[in-house]
């Protein structure tokens, strides 16, 4: 068994892709393909690039990475001066007008939003409902060493399920008239065969009510607009 070593950058430390690999199996021993890595992850850092590598045991007739090897990738964006594709780090990081209010508004969305989309399922008569995503404000763009660059989104759904003697024809009927009571503007059902999708929105917010006819069931998604900071500071 040998050591795989893949190295991944990118501009944002969740937002990483893998770009080359060291592998064990192309070395002598052990030491000089660490001594590789040791070099290739002080390389990166002298370029000021977000990067991280991971490692694994590979077994010597196990399959080939179609990622070009640390030499490869060395000769082309080092030595050869190919453009890398993800910009370095600034020595200091600048956050743009508006950043302090972008933060703001998604943390009143994401309350705000939950409250509807639980509301409106809560509008099913003995109906049970229960939380099934609620991941908070998230970034939707690629991730940037441009903060003013990212945008932003609130997402949730929940699931109600009707009583025994219920229906996902009521259901929907219920959810409809909390969603126009709440001030919600509500569009005609979308029915498909399949389903049927009754949608609202409110405030550049959406939620949509999906019954699948095959069950009772109906999932509410939300959703808030996408932001940036400029569209808080005066640029957007």
């Amino acid at each position: 068994m040998s050591e795989l070593y893949v190295f991944r950058i990118g501009e944002a430390y969740d937002d990483l892709s893998p770009v080359f690999t060291i592998d064990g199996r192309d070395y002598a021993d052990p030491a000089a393909a660490a001594a590789d890595v040791k070099t290739a992850a002080e390389t990166l850092e002298r370029l000021q690039l977000i990067a991280e590598y991971e490692s694994s045991r590979v077994a010597s007739d196990a399959p080939r990475s179609a990622l070009p090897s640390w030499a490869q990738w060395r000769a082309r964006h080092i030595e050869g001066g190919e453009p890398i594709g993800v910009r370095p780090r600034p020595r200091t990081l600048t956050f743009p007008p508006g950043w302090d209010e972008l933060g703001a508004w998604l943390e009143h969305s994401h309350r705000w939003l939950r409250e509807q989309v639980a509301g409106a399922a809560g509008a099913v008569p003995g109906g049970r409902v229960s939380l099934l995503a609620d991941p908070g404000p998230e970034r939707v763009s690629r991730g940037s060493v441009v903060p003013a660059e990212e945008q932003y989104r609130v997402d949730c759904s929940f699931l109600v399920v009707p009583p025994e003697n219920g229906t996902g024809a009521e259901a929907l009927d219920a959810i409809h008239g909390w969603l126009r009571a709440a001030g919600w503007h509500v569009a005609a059902p979308i029915v498909e065969p399949a389903s049927t999708v009754v949608g609202a929105v409110r405030d550049g917010h959406e939620i949509a009510a999906v019954w699948r006819h095959a069950g009772r069931s109906v999932t509410l998604l939300g959703k808030s607009p996408t932001v940036d900071a400029g569209f808080f500071g005066g640029t957007a």
